[in-house]
């Protein structure tokens, strides 16, 4: 068995001893925002969904996007001394390369961590359908990710490919 540590939330550490059943990512070349999931079994067979939301976006203080009643995520409590320079970060589309004069200053969104811990499978396949309006559909990448742990994991495939209606 393998040790893991899976982040929840900005501070909590969930450890364990288990395997990797799935994972999954959406980066795509181009993109500055991307999902990860990933799907574990505990030695004790509990299962835990790992949800990220990464981001490599740089802003300068006082982007209009960042500034009170803002909806984009949390920052990074300093700068973590990467060259912004560098292909891997983006420049905030309405700041641009403005924030590049004072690099230290540069506000960096955080990635976003998320665990669910289930005994069963079904709360674990339920966490990753999508509701809206009184409608649930299920994401790509999450179909990917069940399908994966599938293959090691009879348990998910009879959650995921079976559902009883009521």
């Amino acid at each position: 068995m393998t040790k893991f540590k899976v982040r929840d939330g900005t501070t909590r550490v969930i450890e364990f001893e288990g395997e990797r059943l799935a994972e999954v990512s959406s980066r795509r070349s181009g993109s500055p925002r991307w999902t990860e999931l990933r799907l574990y079994r505990t030695q004790s067979g509990v299962f835990v969904l790992e949800k990220i939301g990464a981001s490599v976006v740089l802003h300068a203080p006082g982007c209009p996007e960042i500034l009170p009643g803002a909806t984009l995520p949390r920052f990074e409590a300093e700068y973590p001394g990467q060259d912004p320079a560098d292909d891997s970060w983006w420049w905030c589309e309405t700041c641009g390369e403005q924030a590049a004069q004072d690099i230290t200053s540069l506000l960096i969104e955080q990635n976003r961590f998320w665990a669910i811990i289930s005994e069963t499978p079904d709360e674990i396949v339920d966490s990753l359908y999508r509701r809206k309006g009184g409608a649930r559909t299920m994401p790509r990448m999450s179909l990917v990710l069940l399908e994966d742990a599938a293959k090691s994991s009879p348990e998910i495939l009879d959650s995921y490919r079976s559902e009883v209606l009521i």
